[in-house]
């Protein structure tokens, strides 16, 4: 895997092989940063979360999916896998990270500064 790639839209940084997310299925990754990222494919599509629950900032690597829904295994906490808006609670999301396929890897831009804390945009 290379390093991290910064181009005029922000630094991009490597999450795996782009095959590595089957469809249906998630996968927990730490980025170079730090950040904690959730890597989830529905539909063929990989999307990336931040990989800590709101609520106490749980990491989501023992989260379930199910028919589309990312459950937090820690307290139950509820998320549409394809936007991150919070289902049970509604007022909860997990904000989602850019990505990008180049040369058969996943690249994730995440925030210059990775989150530790609950943010209003976690929180509604």
């Amino acid at each position: 895997m290379t390093g991290p790639v910064t181009t005029s839209d922000g630094t991009w940084h490597p999450a795996g092989p782009a095959d590595d997310v089957w469809e249906g299925e998630m996968a927990f990754r730490r980025l170079a940063d730090g950040t904690a990222v959730l890597l989830v494919n529905l539909d063929g599509t990989v999307r990336a979360f931040h990989g800590l629950c709101p609520h106490q900032q749980t990491s989501l690597e023992e989260a379930d999916l199910d028919e589309g829904v990312i459950t937090c295994t820690a307290h139950l906490w509820e998320f549409d896998a394809r936007t991150g808006e919070g289902v049970n609670p509604t007022s909860a999301c997990l904000p989602e990270y850019p990505t990008e396929v180049r040369d058969g890897r996943l690249y994730v831009r995440a925030p210059a500064t990775p989150s530790t804390d609950v943010t209003e945009a976690s929180i509604r």
